[in-house]
């Protein structure tokens, strides 16, 4: 019997907690000047980006997920950039019935970008544990969705602070 092919899953970069001038300059990343701010567009959509580029694609979550969204325009997105920066993602809210849209947006944009093997840091303010989120959510949407964004997330590196950013002491991915 032939074995199922490997889900997609993000391989390198990290999650970033909270995202601090520190936390990102360990990694050589620093908040895009207004200057770099550009439109992405993908399919019948145009994102507006902090930074884009032949190597790099900065992008808010309320952007790349928020209304007027589509899941079939994130497959058409330049697949250039070898390195994705998405900020501002929210913690899981497993009680955000009634609020799935923007995560599976996430996880379809996760997918995308798991299939480019393309190295991604994800930065938010809180904490995010998708899988426990996925556990205590009431909404069947939710449970399905949180899963789904913690597998593909599961193997990137997490810094939650600046002494672990520091004491890490790397540069790039």
């Amino acid at each position: 019997m032939a074995a199922q092919p490997e889900a997609p899953a993000l391989r390198e970069g990290r999650i970033i907690v909270p995202g601090s001038s520190r936390q990102l300059a360990v990694y050589g990343l620093f908040p895009p000047a207004p200057a770099q701010h550009c439109m992405v567009p993908a399919g019948t959509r145009e994102f507006a980006a902090k930074a884009c580029g032949p190597e790099l694609l900065w992008i808010s979550f309320d952007e790349l997920c928020g209304p007027g969204a589509a899941s079939q325009n994130y497959g058409l997105l330049p697949a250039g950039p070898e390195l994705w920066v998405i900020d501002g993602v929210p913690s899981p809210d497993p009680s955000g019935s009634g609020r799935a849209t923007p995560w599976e947006h996430f996880a379809a944009v996760l997918t995308v970008l798991a299939g480019r093997k393309v190295t991604l840091f994800v930065i938010g303010t809180r904490p995010m544990d998708w899988a426990s989120a996925s556990v205590q959510a009431d909404d069947v949407r939710l449970q399905s969705v949180f899963g789904d964004i913690g597998r593909l997330l599961a193997r990137l590196k997490r810094v939650e602070s600046d002494e672990a950013a520091a004491v890490e002491g790397v540069s790039g991915s």
